[in-house]
């Protein structure tokens, strides 16, 4: 995100915990998108999205452009506390509102989850996605240490995403303390503690809580309540800054998962860890853009990042995947990705799944003028499962989203935001896509194998 300005302002002091300087600043930036649409099934807009793909086994929203069904907003607020040479603190804050295009009407309570659901409902939700603060300079003046940053809070750790399905294939953020940025020569290192409170969170597929729907038929019991007897602890470290020729960047990651168990508490179903290795490259300086190719496998808690020491340690997974961005004249710019993952499940368990999901996506982007601009986006996601006892066990689950949107922004650039959107959006799957149930952007189109939804959108960051 681009940062827009630096603003000289006197932080309140319920903001922090002793007095600031006359120089001290505060700098906003952020992140929104809204719209409204409708479906040619009438009603509101649906999302097309393949079940079993994207960030969960709920997925969604699938390929973005023209597919997003929620007003979402997040002002980033960075606060330098005290800088004096070479030392810095700095305070992070995240406040974020987001409303579902379903729920309309402001007078909808705004505390959010307050039919505990833990999943998106019709409610709108206010929430701090990130609260933090980093010392930097305070560690000494070797070499190794003179520009690392101590961090502890709540915040995005150093994530990794596909811009094009809002699909963060490295993300390990959440509350934590960690140290960043040690000079160890070749490179950098940091390491990072996330810790994940069970608590009763459900860290099924549904989303939801103790008692809501695991899968069709099924009801999910008290596995998952764990009342405060089991964190899951992940220790991340990652080495950065590695290049071998012009325009390349190495980064490699390896993220431990182990639970802590409240004694007297243990049992074999809670008591699982998990392991994860990172690699990826990126390469700049390709016709306008740069390109990532990144590879992962996992096994046991890492899964989906949903800390669940549940998962058997035996199932493991591997993803690789490459993102390329050009943009070789002012007149066109081009997003693409492609991606294959496979998940194998521990065969003695019963209800053991195997899963493949394949998807591959583009987004050309014409520029007439210096502000309007044509954008294009198909996107194939193709989803099989063996093992999960439906009437598509074994069968490939597809869908093909295409979307066509004019567009207004300030550059002609494919990045260039605030844009302002007319799209129309039209979806195709086979009979197969909904074996787990409709998904609710589908709602609309129940019984079909194809639907259309248009409207407006204005998306930004700053």
């Amino acid at each position: 995100m681009k940062r827009l300005s630096l603003l000289k302002a006197a932080l309140p002091l319920a903001l922090v915990c002793g007095p600031l300087l006359a120089q001290d600043v505060v700098e906003f930036h952020g992140y929104m998108r809204s719209g409204v649409g409708r479906s040619s099934n009438g009603g509101e807009q649906g999302s097309f999205y393949l079940p079993g793909a994207i960030n969960n086994p709920s997925g969604g929203p699938g390929y973005r452009l023209g597919n997003e069904q929620d007003n979402y907003f997040e002002l980033a607020v960075d606060v330098r506390a005290y800088e004096k040479g070479d030392t810095n603190f700095k305070l992070h804050f995240r406040p974020t509102f987001r409303q579902w295009n379903d729920a309309r009407d402001a007078s909808v309570d705004a505390g959010g989850n307050v039919d505990f659901s833990h999943s998106a409902t019709q409610n709108q939700m206010v929430y701090l996605r990130e609260a933090w603060g980093e010392a930097n300079g305070v560690l000494g003046t070797s070499e190794l240490l003179k520009d690392a940053s101590l961090w502890m809070g709540r915040r995005f750790y150093q994530r990794h995403d596909i811009h094009m399905l809002d699909f963060y294939y490295w993300n390990n953020s959440g509350d934590g303390v960690g140290l960043e940025n040690v000079n160890v020569g070749l490179g950098k290192l940091s390491y990072a503690y996330i810790q994940a409170d069970r608590n009763n969170v459900n860290g099924g597929w549904d989303g939801g809580v103790t008692g809501w729907a695991h899968f069709p038929g099924t009801v999910q019991t008290d596995v998952f309540n764990y009342n405060g007897k089991v964190v899951v602890a992940s220790h991340d470290l990652r080495w950065s800054g590695l290049s071998a020729w012009q325009g390349s960047s190495f980064t490699l990651g390896f993220q431990y998962n182990e639970p802590s168990v409240r004694k007297g508490s243990v049992s074999p179903s809670n008591n699982n860890v998990g392991r994860r290795y990172h690699a990826e490259y990126q390469q700049s300086g390709i016709l306008g853009g740069d390109n990532k190719l990144y590879f992962t496998k996992g096994d046991g808690s890492t899964f989906w990042n949903w800390y669940n020491p549940e998962v058997n340690t035996k199932n493991n997974w591997w993803m690789v995947m490459d993102n390329l961005f050009v943009q070789p004249t002012k007149q066109f710019g081009m997003g693409a990705v492609a991606l294959h993952r496979v998940q194998n499940e521990d065969s003695t368990q019963p209800g053991h799944r195997d899963m493949v999901w394949d998807s591959i996506g583009v987004r050309p982007t014409w520029f007439f003028t210096k502000h309007i601009s044509v954008a294009a986006e198909i996107g194939y996601d193709r989803f099989k499962v063996s093992g999960d006892g439906s009437a598509a066990d074994g069968q490939t689950r597809s869908m093909l989203k295409k979307t066509l949107a004019l567009q207004f922004s300030p550059q002609a650039s494919w990045w260039s935001r605030p844009v302002l959107r007319l799209f129309v959006t039209k979806a195709n799957w086979n009979k197969y896509a909904t074996a787990w149930g409709t998904p609710s952007g589908l709602g609309v189109f129940n019984g079909s194998q194809a639907g259309t939804t248009f409207g407006a959108q204005i998306e930004a960051w700053w």
